[in-house]
C-alpha cells in the first residue's frame, strides 16, 4: 500500500509543482550562468530544472525511485539515483549546490561532509524552501491537518548544528509571493501530499478522487481560479 501511494503522490507531484524553485534561484543568483549544478532531492525533476536557468548542465540526484521514474526530462538535466549516504561524484565538481525541500529530512554532518567533498572552491550551496498557505482552501474542502505533525518540519532548516568550518554563510533570507492557481493545478499540489491525500480519499469517491477534487474547487472559487501566498525561505553559503 505504502508503494501504491508513493507511485500516486509522485504521479501528482509531478504534474503541477508552482514556479517558485525559479523565482526562489533568481532572488538567490541574480543573473550569473554557472558551469555545473547539482540538486539534491529533486523529486521529479521541477528543482533541478529550476537550477537549470543557471547552469549549463544540472545532475538531480534523489532517493525515491518513484519521484526519478515520474521525473521531466530536460536537455541539460540528468537524474540519478542517491542512496542518502554517499554523493556518487568525483571531488570538486560542482560550481553550486541546492537543495530544495529536502535538507530536513536528509540533514547529517556525513551529507554535509559529501557535499564539501563534491563542491569546488567558492561554490555555493542555497538551502531553500518554501509554504504555500492553504488551510483556509484545504478546511473548505473538508481536511483539517494535523497541526503536531506539521510542526515537526522546518522550512528554515539549514547547517545549524553541524561542522561549518569550511563555509560561511553568505545570506539568509524569507519572502513571501502571490500567484493564480487553476482548480485542475490547485488539486494536484494539494494531493501531492500524502496525509492530505488519504484522509480526502475517505472523504471522496477515492476511484475518481482528482475530478472530485477539481469539482469541489470550482464550486467555491467564483473567478474560476485562486490566488495564493507562499512564504519562501533561502540560505546561501559559500564554501571556503
Amino acid at each position: 500500500m505504502k508503494k501504491e501511494y508513493d507511485e500516486i503522490t509522485a504521479f501528482h507531484y509531478a504534474s503541477y509543482r508552482p514556479f517558485l524553485h525559479t523565482e526562489i534561484l533568481k532572488n538567490c543568483f541574480g543573473n550569473v550562468l554557472l558551469e555545473s549544478g547539482l540538486d539534491i532531492g529533486s523529486g521529479t525533476g521541477q528543482s533541478a530544472i529550476a537550477l537549470a536557468n543557471f547552469c549549463n548542465s544540472v545532475e538531480g540526484i534523489e532517493p525515491s525511485v518513484d519521484m526519478i521514474l515520474k521525473a521531466i526530462a530536460s536537455a541539460n538535466v540528468t537524474y540519478s539515483i542517491f542512496d542518502k549516504t554517499h554523493i556518487d561524484f568525483e571531488d570538486q565538481s560542482f560550481e553550486v549546490i541546492t537543495l530544495a525541500g529536502s535538507l530536513w529530512y536528509a540533514k547529517s554532518q556525513n551529507l554535509l561532509d559529501e557535499i564539501l567533498r563534491v563542491s569546488r572552491k567558492n561554490a555555493l550551496i542555497i538551502i531553500y524552501d518554501f509554504e504555500i498557505l492553504l488551510n483556509d482552501i484545504l478546511k473548505k474542502i473538508g481536511f483539517i491537518s494535523n497541526v503536531n505533525q506539521r510542526n515537526l518540519y522546518n522550512h528554515e532548516e539549514d547547517f545549524s548544528g553541524l561542522n561549518v568550518d569550511d563555509l560561511v554563510q553568505v545570506k539568509k533570507q524569507s519572502e513571501k509571493i502571490s500567484f493564480i492557481i487553476k482548480p485542475a493545478e490547485l488539486a494536484h499540489l494539494i494531493l501531492s501530499v500524502k496525509e492530505q491525500y488519504l484522509a480526502l480519499s475517505e472523504l471522496y469517491d477515492s476511484s475518481r478522487l482528482f475530478d472530485a477534487i477539481v469539482a469541489k474547487l470550482n464550486s467555491i472559487s467564483s473567478s474560476g481560479q485562486f490566488q495564493l501566498e507562499a512564504h519562501t525561505f533561502s540560505t546561501i553559503y559559500r564554501v571556503n
